[in-house]
Order: structure tokens, then sequence, then C-alpha cells
């Protein structure tokens, strides 16, 4: 694989899109000079994605593996790799090695897309994303001076298992913490099964399905009296209740559950990958 090479222009804002219905963010992305593009902007993600269609739109030509499946996608997912230049605002990343999917086919009924940022690009970098504003500011160390880190309460957080999932300490009806996964890809606070049962939590069923690479899997949810992570509180919500085993090659990993839309639509996120902190600011 090439070596993944970060060029830095001047730090900006970039203005993004919340994907109604789905709740995705969407930012615009450069490929080999060429875009933008429509990119998921997911932290839940193993690897930087292009669409099948965009890889064939732009002649990127893509190759295989002894090994078919991607690593973090899990068996059963056809997957071919491909070198491209990918740009994000101020930051271009060089040669660096993508999966190639079909995934408007794999995700049907689950919004478009022309790819994914993930961990592989992501973790190079510092970045804030702004919910309230639907800006994104990434920068490849810190940001500029007029945006100084230095004031910021940093909570450290850990991968979950050894992956790629960012593992942030979670108070849930008051008990706890619990790991839970950051996870700007999830349209909606998850609880695994085993985990509700566990705070008493009673899932009921609703219409609907839950739309994954691994997958679809039927709908429950849980109401909840508080959740929080630090300072950051919101009450009397819902939660999804899903076996993320079902719907995510890496769900198995995650024991408790997600953060996602409905807990920081209000808020800013700062994660620092390389110092592995991050921040929740009320925006």
């Amino acid at each position: 694989m090439a070596e993944n090479l970060i060029s830095e222009g001047d730090t900006m804002d970039i203005e993004f899109e919340i994907e109604s219905g789905t709740r995705l963010v969407k930012i615009p992305v450069h490929v080999n000079g060429y875009g933008p593009f429509q990119f998921v902007f997911d932290t839940g993600a193993s690897t930087t994605t292009l669409t099948k269609s965009l890889a064939e739109k732009l002649g990127i030509s893509t190759y295989k593996r002894e090994q078919s499946d991607a690593r973090g996608l899990g068996s059963g997912i056809p997957t071919e790799y491909a070198i491209a230049t990918i740009g994000i605002g101020p930051l271009t990343f060089n040669e660096d090695e993508v999966y190639v999917l079909d995934l408007n086919a794999m995700l049907q009924g689950a919004g478009k897309r022309d790819g994914v940022i993930g961990h592989s690009t992501l973790k190079h970098c510092i970045l804030s994303l702004n919910y309230s504003r639907k800006k994104l500011c990434i920068d490849k160390d810190r940001f500029s001076d007029n945006d100084s880190t230095d004031s910021i309460i940093w909570s450290p957080f850990e991968y979950i298992k050894d992956s790629h999932l960012i593992g942030v300490p979670v108070v849930v009806n008051g008990c706890g913490p619990f790991d839970f996964v950051l996870d700007t890809g999830a349209g909606n606070t998850v609880l695994t099964p085993d985990f509700a049962t566990n705070i008493g939590a009673s899932a009921e069923p609703i219409n609907g399905i839950a739309r994954g690479l691994g997958g679809d899997v039927e709908l429950k949810i849980a109401s909840l009296d508080s959740i929080s992570i630090g300072s950051q509180r919101l009450e009397k919500s819902t939660a999804t209740v899903i076996d993320l085993s079902r719907v995510s090659p890496k769900g198995n990993l995650i024991e408790n559950g997600i953060i996602g839309f409905d807990f920081l639509k209000s808020l800013e996120i700062i994660i620092d990958y390389p110092r592995m902190q991050f921040a929740l600011l009320t925006s």
C-alpha cells in the first residue's frame, strides 16, 4: 500500500449537509482532483470508501487481494481496492488506499452517496464537527491560531477492542459509565439488546427496519430517563434497540451501544485522533 502523505493548506470551515431521514452528515470531497462529490462523514467507518459507480466514472483502476473481504467489513461482502487522492477542504491525502464497494445497491433506501470518509483518513487529523452551524473544520495536527484548542477541556477516548471504533464513557439513567461508540454515521442512539435488558429498559417493536452493510434487522425502541457524557446531558429520550451484529460488520465488538445524531445534534464535536482525545461543546 502506498504511504499516506498529507498536503496542507489553510484551515477553513467546510459546510456540510444533514441528509433528511438518515441524518447522515455529507461533506464535499475531491477525488484525484475531481469533484466535489458527496461523501458521508462517518467516524464509525473503518476505511474511506468510493462507490463503484464513482470509481468507474473517474476511471480509477481497482484490484483485489487474496482475502477479498475488506478488513472491518466481515465475510460475505466482496471488496475491491484502489489508490486514490482524497481532498477534504484544505487537506489532500495523497495515494490513499480505499475500498471500492457498490454502497448504494447494498444500502437501498438508506440515502445516496458517492463514498464514505472513514477512520483510515481521519486517524491523521484533528477535527471539529458543529452540527448546529453545519460546519466542519479539519486539519492535520492543530487548528489555526484563531481556533486555538488550548482552552478545551479534553477527555481521553479508547478504541473499542483495538478496532477503529471510538469508545467514550456514557452514563445511562444515572448508571455507569459504560463504553459507547461515538459515531457520526448513526442516525440515533443505539442500545444493544443485552445492555437494554441489563439496565431494565423495556424495548418495544416499531414499524421499520435498520439497514446496514451486514443486512436488515427489526427495529425496537426503549425510553431513557437520561443519557450523559461529561457535562452534556440528554433527558427523556428514546434509543433504538438493535442486534448490531446483524447490521454492522463490527457490531459484535459493541457491547453496550452507540451515541448518534439525537445526542450530538446540538453539540460541537472535537476529535483529536493523534492524541486520542475528544471534547463535546455546547454550540
